[in-house]
């Protein structure tokens, strides 16, 4: 949560964005790339669009198939996220999601064949990808970091050097002109207007993630994908890192580890993190450096 006040605000991919700048009002060519990029990233990349790559494999059968640069990129992030977790996460849930209600039509009612889903298997083969039948991916658990960066590689070739990138409460911030940090709040999960703490960044990315913001019924969108169910062990993760995609990465992999594990994903993404558990204790790494308010 923080003031937006003077930004450029938009909507892209399914959530708001606004980006902030410390040199003035962002110049009209700057805001045209950013929100072309994030366009074009949403045709290509969202598994609602059915033109969409990540669609592309929607009936496959097995074997192997060309994808693109950027796409590879993604998925090789994926993978090692999925080695992390035990092959807990995995982007390949994306058809489970869907069974479960939450599709292209948000139909939000669970299939009656749910426990019948079986985690497609796939594999990266440099920019070629193989698989054992058809998948659906969904890159919702790291695809917004991954945007953050992007947008702030146009704002550093278009001249900013302090900027501030807020997509949907993900962020990355660089440092403030005068070399002070920005100051974001950090929602407690599921209660927009109260503040668990504060994170100064400065170059740096933070992200949250919690069991909240897309629900239905009993189900959320961060699903276990052999137990075929929501996960409850944490209602939210909050991360800093060098990247927002690290911070939105360990998000999503902490959600899916022990907590004797914690400290080994955070430290393959370079992230510090806090972890909200249902009993309304806080799990915090030992180089957390946000206030936390008690």
């Amino acid at each position: 949560m923080m003031e937006k006040e003077g930004g450029f605000t938009f909507t892209g991919i399914g959530t708001d964005w606004c980006v902030l700048t410390d040199a003035g009002e962002l110049r009209e060519d700057a805001r045209t790339d950013i929100v072309d990029y994030i366009r074009v990233f949403n045709e290509r990349f969202s598994r609602f669009l059915p033109d969409s790559e990540v669609c592309a494999f929607r009936k496959a059968g097995a074997g192997e198939y060309p994808i693109s640069e950027e796409f590879a990129v993604l998925l090789e992030r994926a993978g090692e996220l999925r080695s992390l977790t035990n092959g807990l996460y995995d982007p390949a849930v994306g058809g489970l999601l869907e069974e479960a209600g939450y599709d292209a039509a948000y139909t939000m009612a669970p299939h009656s064949d749910i426990s019948e889903f079986v985690l497609p298997k796939w594999e990266l083969r440099g920019q070629v990808l193989w698989l054992d039948g058809p998948v659906v991916f969904d890159l919702g658990g790291m695809g917004k970091g991954y945007c953050i960066d992007r947008v702030a590689d146009i704002l550093e070739t278009s001249g900013y050097a302090h900027y501030l990138v807020d997509g949907g409460g993900d962020i990355y911030a660089t440092t403030k002109r005068d070399g002070g940090e920005w100051r974001v709040a950090l929602e407690y999960p599921g209660k927009a207007d109260t503040a668990a703490g504060m994170v100064l960044l400065k170059n740096e990315g933070f992200a949250v993630s919690d069991t909240f913001r897309r629900r239905w019924g009993g189900w959320h969108h961060i699903v276990h994908p052999y137990l075929r169910a929501p996960i409850e062990t944490i209602l939210g993760v909050a991360a800093v890192a060098p990247t927002a995609w690290d911070a939105d990465c360990a998000t999503s992999a902490l959600f899916f580890a022990e907590p004797g594990e914690y400290a080994a994903v955070a430290k393959s993404l370079g992230a510090s993190y806090l972890v909200f558990r249902p009993d309304g204790s806080t799990l915090v790494s030992a180089d957390w450096e946000g206030k936390l308010f008690t």
